[in-house]
């Protein structure tokens, strides 16, 4: 095979995965992060802020929903100074081993200005950090262009996130590792041992991009498949649930020693127009999974040594309406909750207490007070990213690690 027939036939079989970074980079296929790790978790559908951190010493909070209130006598108070604050009773095991142990924050009021309560175009200014650009690419965009490599940035659950998609180079979109390789491209059988030889050989110019690209490509999708060997399984048990599977291959990735600094899921259920709950019911079972997860996270990370350089951002598109509704839900709204977990983190609340009153509201919602760009600058932080170049301008940190 000659050089021209080598490049032609690599370039043909790399078109269209978006897996080969930018072939005719002279720079390293990888410039190399930090160490770091940010876990980005999407809880999709509006996750209700109020019954998650309660502002339960406002008389207005059980006025406002008399079925789906949580009584007093459940609610797990943060204890946190200057606010009258407590979790959602499902999530006992965040309070017991991440807030706590001070590795929990919680950004309250948070979202965006002119907030938009539809999913798809809330989820788009999450995703690109830019409410008046909801269509460019993704705000960690500029990191994985930076990084030249797709396989810095990872989604887990088969869809890849506009958060994910940078301007020349995306990152990877897998359902789990144990059933990840080239088939799922379409490249089974058509890297033939011919091809396969020809990528050993050094070669030169052109063609030595390509080569470069094509066997750092295969290289790292063997790595993905030998994270899900037996000696890469974690050493706690991770609950079988959609969150304890994403969070158990994320940890094995981890213990590989993946190339990835940024993991991402999302998961759905949290639009609860109807039968939301309130101690049980369809909000508690989510948080409830969500939290589990969470703690066999972090046990692992900690078993590995890594709890210190992971950074978890667990987010919504947006909160839902102050009221509940009259089928014993409630509606989209604007003002959400944040959380943010990792053994480096500042503890604590960021943001004060959810103000109820109805003047205090924003067209019957909480009100955005906190834009989620600024706790978006602290994860650009962690990565080693510059924050100007993730989020814009203008928004400083919160000081969350």
């Amino acid at each position: 095979m000659n050089r021209r027939s080598f490049i032609k036939r690599s370039l043909a079989l790399a078109a269209g995965t978006g897996l080969v970074p930018s072939l005719f980079s002279r720079t390293a296929l990888a410039a190399g992060g930090n160490g770091k790790i940010l876990v980005v978790m999407h809880l999709f559908g509006g996750n209700d802020a109020i019954n998650t951190v309660i502002p339960y010493g406002q008389t207005e909070y059980a006025a406002y929903r008399p079925e789906i209130a949580i009584p007093n006598a459940n609610i797990l108070p943060l204890g946190a100074p200057g606010v009258t604050l407590g979790l959602h009773p499902a999530m006992q095991p965040v309070m017991n081993d991440l807030w706590n142990n001070g590795e929990l924050a919680i950004v309250t009021s948070v979202g965006y200005p002119n907030h938009n309560r539809s999913h798809f175009y809330s989820t788009a200014v999450w995703n690109t950090a830019d409410p008046e650009q909801t269509n460019k690419p993704g705000w960690l965009g500029p990191f994985i262009d930076g990084q030249n490599d797709p396989f810095c940035a990872t989604s887990l659950g088969g869809e890849l996130p506009r958060a994910l998609r940078g301007l020349h180079v995306s990152g990877l979109a897998i359902d789990s590792i144990s059933g990840f390789g080239l088939s799922d491209y379409g490249w089974e059988g058509k890297l033939n041992d011919e091809l396969l030889r020809q990528i050993q050989q050094v070669r030169s110019g052109t063609a030595e991009e390509v080569r470069r690209a094509m066997e750092h490509m295969l290289r790292s999708v063997d790595k993905v498949q030998g994270a899900a060997d037996a000696a890469y399984a974690p050493t706690t048990e991770f609950p079988n649930t959609y969150y304890g599977r994403r969070l158990a291959d994320i940890s094995r990735l981890i213990k590989y020693d993946f190339d990835s600094q940024v993991y991402y899921t999302v998961a759905g259920g949290y639009d609860t127009h109807s039968d939301q709950g309130g101690v049980t019911g369809t909000q508690a079972n989510n948080l409830s999974q969500l939290s589990e997860a969470l703690v066999a996270f972090r046990q692992e990370m900690l078993a590995q040594g890594r709890w210190g350089d992971v950074m978890v951002l667990v987010f919504s598109e947006f909160g839902r309406r102050a009221t509940q509704n009259a089928s014993g839900g409630t509606d989209h709204g604007k003002g959400g909750a944040l959380f943010v977990a990792g053994g480096a983190v500042n503890g604590g609340v960021f943001g004060g207490e959810p103000q109820l009153a109805e003047e205090a509201l924003d067209d019957g919602d909480l009100a955005v007070h906190t834009d989620f760009r600024s706790a978006y600058a602290d994860a650009a932080l962690h990565i080693g990213a510059n924050p100007a170049e993730l989020v814009g301008p203008g928004f400083d940190p919160l000081g969350l690690i």
